[in-house]
């Protein structure tokens, strides 16, 4: 089971957009999030999504109504609305809605250090959508320190590097250079290409570059 969190403004289209490129099946949950007590436009425009996402097979979407002015009321919130789903896969799909619902569902999926996610859906024409693996907010939480951050630092500075070569930059045995890398590996900062060398990811180089 998936757990996705959308912000919900005006309208619908965006969240239905984010639904159906995500491939939400109907096993999955979807909360709509808006600052309560919830505008008419917006009463409309969870309605009409509600309708288009029977029509089309995708979960029947949740409305949390949150008080937007109490920022760290509505923090424990959502906090409260994650707890109900520990085992969930969860996506927050930002682009619509007012921007304060972005900062507090950032700030209580932070702040339970749950990895997620993110899926970026532009509200306007041209501009791309983005897509965040889990694995970056799993990095930021735990850190990479200590050989994990010398081999990885090795990595960057030199794409491509044989695991023999960390090793002996580093002075450390071959199986401690691999252990580090099949960690980094798990949490997307390197890849093995080709076979036996080591490849830094956008992720590492923006994070650690």
């Amino acid at each position: 089971m998936r757990l996705f969190i959308v912000p919900l403004g005006f309208h619908e289209d965006i969240v239905l957009r984010a639904l159906i490129r995500l491939g939400a099946q109907p096993g999955d949950v979807v909360y709509t999030v808006t600052c309560g007590p919830a505008a008419e436009a917006v009463k409309r425009a969870f309605e009409s999504l509600q309708a288009q996402c029977l029509r089309q097979g995708l979960p029947e979407p949740k409305l949390l109504e949150l008080n937007c002015r109490d920022f760290y009321g509505s923090i424990r919130a959502v906090r409260s609305t994650l707890s109900e789903y520990g085992e969930a896969e969860v996506f927050f799909c930002s682009g619509g809605g007012l921007r304060i619902l972005t900062h507090i569902v950032e700030v209580a999926l932070f702040v339970t250090r749950r990895p997620f996610n993110l899926h970026y859906e532009p509200e306007g024409e041209g501009a791309s959508v983005v897509d965040v693996p889990n694995t970056l907010f799993r990095v930021m939480y735990e850190g990479v320190r200590g050989i994990r951050e010398k081999v990885l630092r090795k990595v960057i500075e030199n794409p491509g590097i044989a695991v023999k070569e960390i090793s002996q930059m580093l002075g450390v045995e071959e199986k401690t250079v691999q252990n580090a890398l099949t960690w980094l590996k798990e949490r997307g900062l390197v890849v093995r290409k080709p076979k036996g060398r080591a490849r830094p990811t956008e992720i590492a180089v923006a994070l650690y570059g």
